[in-house]
């Protein structure tokens, strides 16, 4: 009896995470990209430090994001992830700016209010939803509705401190 409990529990929980997500290979590719794609970017944020670089991969859709010193390393780092074979698209959404004036405490509160936020809207699974902020900027990725993704974009954009709303999402309509 046990047995059949557990083997339940389990499909009712890849049923739960499947829906909030792909599959579950396409989630561990997302974090096999991740990692190559950090490993090939290091040298280059060490190389032009004060520099910034981080990655976030869903659906083998990348976003690049962080501050760096100038034009040519954003080049680099579009150079340098050319050719990861599973990466479908890169979004690479680099600045030009000083890492030391942007406040990891302030991004990580606008997140933790933008994903509340999002949790609350009635009609918007949020769970399908990857919230990113960097510098003020809200970067939102996942696979949605166009009306989904719309919803999340205007529930970002009216929280506080919000400068600018990213949407990196795949539609599934």
């Amino acid at each position: 009896m046990t047995n059949k409990v557990s083997r339940t529990l389990l499909i009712l929980s890849g049923i739960f995470w499947l829906g909030a997500c792909t599959t579950f290979g396409t989630i561990f590719e997302d974090n096999s990209i991740e990692s190559r794609v950090v490993d090939i970017l290091k040298p280059i944020e060490e190389a032009n430090a004060p520099a910034n670089i981080g990655v976030d991969s869903h659906n083998l859709y990348v976003l690049i994001y962080g501050q760096v010193p100038n034009q040519e390393v954003i080049e680099q780092v579009n150079q340098a992830i050319t050719g990861v074979p599973e990466i479908r698209k890169v979004f690479n959404e680099l600045r030009i700016g000083d890492p030391k004036e942007v406040s990891s405490f302030s991004d990580a509160w606008i997140s933790t209010k933008v994903r509340s936020s999002l949790t609350a809207e009635k009609g918007l699974d949020s769970k399908r939803i990857t919230v990113r902020t960097e510098n003020k900027e809200v970067f939102l990725m996942g696979l949605v509705t166009r009306a989904e993704g719309d919803k999340a974009a205007l529930v970002a954009r009216n929280i506080s401190g919000v400068t600018k709303v990213v949407k990196i999402f795949e539609y599934i309509d």
